[in-house]
């Protein structure tokens, strides 16, 4: 892209309309880069824990004074409008007010910020009220959505991450680093990276080989810890060997609800095909066995003979690789159907953590948006799983503790 980068400056009497903007571009650029501006002078520590309370004990007293948001596509392109010019945006907020909240500290940090054009006094007349910055991001589906395609990217130190996890939180900081990142995974996501110096314009090559945030600090947080019994493993979704094809399934349960929903992959990752499929009420096991009920009917149908079978559910993979355990199964009727197509393709699935089979997961959720008992294949992947499939392919890994035999 040779566009030229224009900012788009938002304060409070264009924020909703600049924020339609946004909504409308993150369906084509779910990569989220954000820094924010805030009267302090930064500290770098060693531990995550130590630059945690260095920053926790700055932010909780003082308060955001703008955010700058870039959104990219996986080529690194960014949000043009069919203009001869490319954006991102500024969001300036009123929550700071220099004559109340000044540091003598941030004497130097403040000057600093005059100089890069900051108008305290504009700022806090027509300045955003944080309060409807997070109803926007709520409204456009940024934050608090587990099916989120959104990955975000942000400076080191934990500042930027804790003056936006204050506001979307309403609250001070929590005391410890561990709180602060379930915070973190609530309202954003596992998909958090940090790096030295944000790219102008982030591509998926940027993300290959680099952990999240929740990744590091759940690493340095197990090895500070007692706790022996547990191991903290990186997962990430596998393709198979070449000329193997491999099968994802899950299910879903909700309010008395289920569904199911799967994808077959080749060797490079590509998408062969996929499905989602709606149960209506119903219970979680048998979710899980109709998700590898119609996943193996789809592999069948699609003529594939090499093919690997993965799912989640543990007791579901455990009742179909001890068939003599179909007496006890409240669903036989349904697991001699999958022990029926599993002969007949020649396989035996297997169990993975959740975090392997997150094209699944997704998949499986999408089927609330069908009518019941209906089942729908995807010959080409949706646009809500883009995200999962290139991080996938990638071999991007999350964090999990699991327990040592």
């Amino acid at each position: 892209m040779n566009k030229r980068v224009g900012i788009r400056s938002v304060w409070q009497h264009n924020l909703d309309s600049e924020f339609a903007l946004v909504k409308d571009a993150l369906a084509d650029y779910p990569f989220v880069s954000f820094e924010t501006k805030f009267p302090f002078t930064l500290f770098e520590v060693d531990s995550p824990e130590d630059q945690y309370q260095i920053m926790k004990d700055s932010v909780n007293v003082r308060n955001i004074i703008q955010l700058r948001l870039t959104l990219s596509d996986g080529d690194g392109n960014l949000p043009d409008f069919c203009t001869d010019c490319c954006y991102v945006w500024e969001f300036n907020f009123r929550d700071f007010d220099i004559y109340r909240d000044f540091h003598s500290e941030d004497a130097n940090a403040i000057e600093l910020l005059k100089g890069q054009g900051i108008d305290f006094l504009r700022n806090k007349a027509k300045g955003i009220l944080s309060s409807d910055f997070v109803t926007m991001m709520l409204k456009s589906r940024m934050t608090q959505d587990r099916r989120s395609r959104l990955t975000w990217v942000t400076c080191p130190g934990f500042y930027d991450l804790g003056y936006l996890i204050k506001i979307l939180h309403w609250e001070e900081l929590p005391n410890d680093v561990d709180s602060f990142m379930k915070l973190v995974d609530r309202y954003l996501g596992k998909r958090v990276y940090e790096f030295k110096s944000l790219p102008e314009r982030l591509s998926l090559d940027w993300f290959r080989g680099r952990k999240t945030i929740l990744a590091t600090v759940k690493e340095w947080v197990h090895a500070h810890s007692k706790d022996s019994q547990k191991s903290l493993k990186l997962l990430a979704w596998e393709p198979p060997r070449d000329g193997y094809f491999k099968l994802n399934v899950d299910g879903c349960h909700r309010r008395g609800l289920i569904g199911a929903g799967g994808v077959i992959r080749d060797s490079e990752g590509k998408w062969i095909a996929g499905f989602a499929v709606n149960l209506g009420k119903g219970g979680v096991l048998e979710a899980e066995l109709q998700g590898l009920y119609h996943g193996l009917k789809l592999v069948v149908q699609k003529g594939i003979s090499h093919v690997l079978v993965e799912s989640d559910s543990e007791i579901a993979i455990k009742f179909l690789q001890n068939p003599h355990r179909l007496a006890s199964c409240p669903y036989r009727d349904l697991m001699s159907d999958c022990l029926e197509l599993m002969q007949d393709i020649g396989c035996v699935p297997t169990h993975v953590y959740r975090e392997k089979n997150s094209v699944a997961d997704y998949l499986a959720n999408l089927s609330y948006d069908l009518d019941a008992g209906s089942c729908k294949t995807f010959e080409i992947a949706p646009p809500c799983v883009d995200t999962e499939l290139l991080f996938d392919r990638i071999g991007a890994a999350q964090p999990r503790l699991v327990n040592v035999y």
